[in-house]
């Protein structure tokens, strides 16, 4: 029971290092580049997923089912366990890293329309609709914010 209760708080202590903790944070490479703004009306929204590259979550999972596998049986037993364990936990980690989000159509004051996909999370918390007067914001050809 103590090694499970160690391997468990090990995972829970990695998985904790690889969170980040600003409510804003910005990528190096927004420093000193140059935004575009553009002002104009949301014209249509639409609820969609998007899917990460798994990498970390993936990663975590593997950890996590290693360990959980490991706990199993003994011998030859238990090297099949762990290994059949890491690569649940893989695919499990995978599939944890779908996010929701949102496809926006805004039409500027200029007449041009763009639509674009933004994540619904702790950088970008609004949930937009039809109607809304927003300010897109554009950086190296990329929307970075619409507000």
């Amino acid at each position: 029971m103590k090694k499970l209760l160690i391997n468990i708080t090990t995972v829970i202590g990695l998985s904790l290092m690889t969170t980040g903790c600003s409510d804003k944070a910005l990528p190096q490479s927004r420093i000193g580049s140059i935004s575009q703004s553009y002002t104009g009306v949301v014209t249509m929204v639409e609820p969609v997923q998007v899917h990460g590259d798994g990498t970390v979550t993936s990663l975590l999972g593997m950890i996590a089912g290693g360990v959980l596998g490991h706990q199993i049986g003994g011998g030859t037993g238990q090297d099949i366990a762990t290994m059949g364990g890491t690569m649940v936990g893989a695919v499990a980690g995978a599939n944890a890293d779908i996010r929701n989000a949102q496809r926006i159509t805004v039409q500027f004051d200029s007449g041009k329309t763009i639509t674009t996909v933004l994540p619904i999370d702790a950088n970008n918390p609004y949930q937009y609709k039809k109607g809304d007067r927003v300010t897109v914001y554009i950086t190296n050809g990329k929307v970075t914010e619409i507000r």
